[in-house]
């Protein structure tokens, strides 16, 4: 990919690698001719005219006017006394600031024995090699039509795909100024500061790549969506971002052949085909076969896109050595006594044919196993995931082993299990003799199909040394593997909650936990086994929540310490707490989510939702169901019936609310009025906000809006209807927004007024905006925050996406994580007793969180 001037500066003046400005595929400019690229080049300074005036594009360059360019080009300072290193290049001469900036930004190079040759001529490939790094290209593995030299082939195929160069019939002539003009004037470009899709090609048969105009950043990313259609139908697709966030492969379910278009927001739509997969490669990946069972031979059909297919081709197996026909199909059984038996070192002929394609492929596979290996390495183990050190008790970890034969190949071990036997420390597998020299801390491993070799550490703590040999060879290797005891509780610092403090009530005290490395301890791996908490003179146990969180309850209040013990021995540090008398509700505290003024015959839900609580610590919390009474001072006018306020007449009620949840709380009072229909002179239409509209008019089923009314008084004040649905609704450019009954639903990009009529009459309008960004997860969240469940059993869990337009969406593309697979599986279901944390994640990696906690089964 290219890089801007301001980038290239810096990596000529640093010699490092800098962001990247442009996309390695972007066109050569071809607007303008290649004088007025040549004029632009000099009103910069990069390129001068012949003392004639003319550009003299159609002469060949020098490499010192070459190294006057890319001075000029990287805006490098110019440094003669660097050109000291070249005999041909005296100080006086003309290039030698250039020559000098040029090697030492590592641009250009001599031609050896200290010899430069200033006026020798340039190469296209010479071009090409210098071009790319410039711009910051790798070269690239690919074919070059034209006569190219081995060592520039790279080079050449990245120029070219990046359209720094055209296709030529050899890059191995002499360039002129011409090329060179075009050449720097591309990486001369100014930087196209706002993101566009630049090209869209086909890359795999359910993908397709997309690339930039130069790298994306995370605030680029954010609002990018894609729309990819053939025709009216759209193809659902999801966006993987490069390393370098030059491109994004778009991946779909499904892509039938055809034409394509897709839109990537903020660019011009881009059109493209999709062809049909087809078999372009057989290939036998099996290097080796072992003499046992399960022997895959790794046959894979290949499509244009160098994708394995699920195809199956046809495959046959013949033991050369012994003369014997095998059995056919991809997995052969070698072992000992099975039909197919085969030997250490009979060569196997795998022969694979798919005939629709016309491929096949014939590959001899020697019989082997851990006896060929004339050398064998084992690189330090390294911890599981998400752990610090290997530990005691721990399952999977990786034997990192290689074995590699007297030809360089890889050795892989068969697929198996071994265990040492009873006061034993040696056994042998496939050939090689494994030495473990303490049972207690490892006693075997398991080979999985790929060879990998993984084994468990049990329950005791140590060093143990492991040593492989081969017999047949004499090859060996050693590891000395300290396996640590579980990390513990070396220090505990208990804090202040930061709250009050109530009897009988949970309070959670924050803490600092050491472990014995010297490590902060995480809430999720906290264990209080060492840990002891005294106060009043007495142990109190805390409880660990699902967050970690340490929540203390006392049961006498007072003025105490709470002292911390870490295996038995006091901590330095005591927290003082004061805790109080136990809490009494003081009073009702107030409303909310209820309306004080209704039409006559109108009503509102009323319960313990809408209804607070204040105690004698100032703390407010909703009132308890069962716990409350409503009660109207004038129940013809207002009442309370079946859990809702219901206006009855005009006029106005107090309406007291009561609880009984202990004794001595003061009720709470408001007033309520009720209108008749006549009072209320005005209407409003409830907000709308922005919709999402689609000319082909399917954002009907999904994002279409319900109009709704509110009334006002002549006093301006809002009234809840008996009704808030309108009798009829219009909007004033319908190909814009479209109305459905009383809803509406948007077509295209724009802005429009609905009105809304009522009782005979036009009573409200709002402008409507309406946007064609197509619909992307917003907001993901938990029906819950903790969920907890048993052990063998699966809760119940919901999660609740939305659009930007505040749409649910029905079928969301995502995944719930969970972060500790030990404590419940990938559906949720209960596995041991404990906690752990839970994310959703959407296709564009918006996220929530939750905790499922599970307890014991009864």
């Amino acid at each position: 990919m290219k890089k801007s001037l301001s980038l290239v500066v810096a990596a000529a003046m640093t010699l490092t690698t800098a962001s990247v400005a442009f996309a390695d595929t972007a066109p050569a400019t071809t607007d303008l001719t290649a004088q007025q690229k040549f004029d632009a080049l000099k009103e910069l300074g990069i390129f001068n005219g012949y003392p004639d005036g003319s550009a003299g594009l159609d002469k060949q360059m020098t490499r010192a006017e070459f190294a006057k360019v890319l001075t000029k080009l990287a805006k490098l300072t110019e440094n003669a006394a660097a050109a000291k290193i070249y005999t041909d290049v005296p100080a006086t001469h003309w290039a030698a600031p250039f020559i000098g900036a040029s090697t030492e930004a590592k641009l250009m190079n001599g031609l050896g024995a200290n010899k430069f040759g200033p006026s020798g001529q340039v190469t296209i490939e010479q071009i090409a090699k210098v071009a790319d790094l410039v711009a910051g290209l790798e070269p690239v593995e690919g074919d070059v039509s034209g006569k190219v030299s081995a060592w520039a082939k790279g080079y050449v195929a990245a120029a070219v795909k990046a359209g720094l160069l055209p296709e030529l019939p050899s890059y191995q002539t002499n360039a002129t100024r011409e090329l060179l003009v075009e050449v720097t004037y591309d990486l001369a470009k100014p930087v196209e500061k706002e993101l566009k899709a630049v090209k869209a090609v086909q890359s795999g048969s359910k993908k397709i790549t997309v690339t930039f105009n130069h790298a994306a950043s995370a605030e680029d990313k954010a609002p990018l969506t894609y729309e990819l259609k053939s025709g009216p139908t759209s193809y659902p697709v999801t966006a993987t971002y490069s390393e370098d966030n030059t491109t994004a492969v778009l991946s779909a379910a499904y892509l039938p052949t055809g034409d394509f278009t897709l839109t990537v927001k903020g660019s011009d739509p881009i059109n493209l085909k999709i062809e049909a997969e087809a078999a372009k490669k057989i290939d036998i990946t099996a290097t080796t076969v072992q003499p046992a069972a399960n022997q895959d031979l790794g046959v894979k059909v290949y499509n244009q896109f160098g994708e394995a297919m699920s195809v199956s081709p046809t495959i046959s197996s013949y033991n050369v050595t012994k003369g014997k026909q095998l059995g056919n199909g991809n997995t052969l059984n070698l072992q000992a006594g099975a039909a197919d038996e085969a030997a250490l070192n009979d060569n196997i002929l795998v022969t694979a044919v798919y005939p629709a394609a016309g491929l096949s492929i014939n590959k001899t596979l020697k019989v082997t196993n851990g006896s060929a290996a004339t050398s064998i390495k084992i690189d330090e183990v390294k911890p599981l995931n998400g752990s610090a050190r290997v530990s005691i008790n721990q399952t999977g970890l990786v034997l990192p082993m290689t074995l590699v034969d007297a030809n360089g190949a890889t050795v892989k071990l068969p697929a198996g299990t071994a265990t040492l036997a009873n006061g034993q420390n040696s056994l042998s597998y496939a050939g090689l003799v494994f030495f473990i020299s303490d049972s207690a801390i490892v006693n075997g491993f398991s080979v999985d199909t790929n060879g990998v070799i993984t084994f468990n550490t049990l329950s005791k703590a140590g060093t143990v040394y492991i040593t492989v040999t081969n017999p047949a060879t004499q090859a060996t290797a050693n590891l000395a593997l300290v396996v640590n005891d579980v990390a513990k509780v070396k220090t505990f610092q208990l804090g202040n909650s930061g709250s009050v403090i109530v009897k009988g009530e949970k309070v959670v005290l924050p803490y600092t936990a050491i472990d014995t490395f010297g490590n902060p301890i995480a809430p999720k791996d906290l264990s209080l086994a060492n840990v002891k908490f005294n106060a009043f003179g007495t142990e109190i146990t805390p409880v660990k929540n699902a967050k970690g969180e340490l929540e203390f309850k006392f049961n006498q209040t007072g003025s105490t310490n709470i002292y911390v013990y870490v295996d038995g021995v006091q901590q330095t540090s005591s927290v003082g707490i004061e805790v109080r008398d136990e809490a009494k509700y003081t009073a009702v505290n107030g409303i909310k989510d209820v309306a004080t003024s209704y039409e006559v015959g109108a009503s509102n839900e009323f319960d313990q939702d809408n209804i607070t609580l204040i105690d004698n610590y100032g703390r407010v919390s909703n009132v308890a169901a069962g716990h409350f009474a409503v009660t109207s001072s004038a129940p013809g006018i207002v009442a309370y019936e079946n859990g809702k306020l219901v206006a009855k007449a005009a006029g106005t009620a107090t309406i007291t609310v009561s609880s009984d949840a202990n004794t001595g709380i003061t009720n709470h009072t408001f007033t309520v009025s009720a209108v008749a229909s006549s009072s209320i002179t005005s209407y409003a239409i409830d907000s709308i906000g922005t919709l999402y509209g689609k000319s082909d008019g399917s954002a009907k089923a999904t994002h279409a809006a319900e109009v709704t009314l509110v009334g006002k008084t002549a006093s301006g004040v809002t009234v809840a209807l008996v009704s808030d649905v309108p009798d009829f609704v219009t909007v004033l450019d319908e190909s814009v927004l479209k109305t459905t009954g009383t809803s509406v639903y948007g077509l295209k990009a724009g802005k429009t007024t609905v009105s809304a009529y009522f009782n005979g009459a036009k009573v409200a309008d709002q402008e409507v905006t309406v946007s064609e960004d197509a619909p992307v997860v917003k907001t993901v969240e938990f029906d819950k925050d903790e969920y907890t469940t048993k052990v063998g059993a699966t809760p119940t869990v919901k999660v609740t996406v939305k659009d930007q337009y505040g749409k649910v969406i029905a079928n969301p593309v995502g995944s719930i994580l969970v972060n500790d697979k030990t404590i419940v599986d990938n559906n949720l279901k209960g596995l041991k007793v404990g906690s752990t944390t839970i994310t959703y994640v959407a296709s564009n990696n918006t996220q929530d969180t939750a905790v499922v906690v599970v307890e014991a089964a009864n």
